[in-house]
């Protein structure tokens, strides 16, 4: 009898597809969840700590696409009044009606910080990329279902991403930076970190700052 060959590029595909899905409804669920768990209070606490950190004005983080950069920060690095930050209480709250995959998903955001990126070109669906921490070329994809646009791509940039599967999903918006003699240390500063295995941390408290060189390519065009 001849011994079927298994076609694992065929297994591959299925296997990523079936992961997208489970990140998705993760990112949707807690989504969801954030308007019935946060209030005004802490909102307005946040925007004024985002605004101290990133330089921007109170009035543009209502406009785009500030807005946006701030709802990812609050949404996964904003540390609460209590002292927690949001994803970490939702994942407590509703481990329980979470997928095995979706907890394995969760555990890989909960590590996730925004990273700076130096550009180097655009592939089939996503880009490469060198990252500033330790000078690694990688491959960043979206989601299918991801608003998220890799179209336009500047030298440096700044994004959030997830092992999802065989792919790095980006989960937050590909931020334009301006290279400045100020960025280039920060350059240095997450090298330095990397090598004492500290920058995980470092990202997830600092990173936002790095928005004060997000390129306004919005006035541009």
């Amino acid at each position: 009898m001849a011994c079927e060959v298994p076609d694992f590029n065929e297994y591959r595909k299925r296997k990523q597809q079936q992961m997208d899905r489970e990140l998705d409804t993760l990112l949707r669920t807690f989504q969801q969840w954030l308007v019935y768990h946060t209030n005004l209070r802490e909102k307005v606490r946040a925007k004024h700590l985002f605004s101290e950190k990133t330089g921007c004005s109170l009035e543009r983080i209502e406009q785009q696409p500030w807005h946006h950069y701030f709802t990812d920060w609050f949404m996964f690095d904003y540390i609460t009044i209590i002292g927690t930050r949001l994803f970490d209480m939702f994942i407590k709250e509703q481990m329980k009606d979470l997928t095995r995959a979706q907890v394995q998903l969760s555990g890989v955001i909960l590590t996730a910080a925004l990273e700076p990126y130096t550009f180097v070109q655009t592939g089939e669906n996503g880009v490469k990329a060198v990252s500033w921490a330790n000078n690694e070329t990688v491959y960043l994809t979206t989601l299918p279902s991801s608003s998220i646009s890799l179209e336009r791509m500047y030298p440096y940039f700044l994004t959030r991403s997830v092992w999802c599967g065989f792919e790095n999903r980006l989960i937050s918006p590909a931020v334009p930076l301006m290279m400045s003699n100020e960025a280039k240390e920060w350059s240095q500063a997450i090298k330095e970190k990397e090598e004492k295995h500290q920058r995980l941390r470092f990202m997830k408290e600092h990173g936002v700052m790095l928005l004060s060189y997000a390129e306004d390519v919005s006035r541009r065009d």
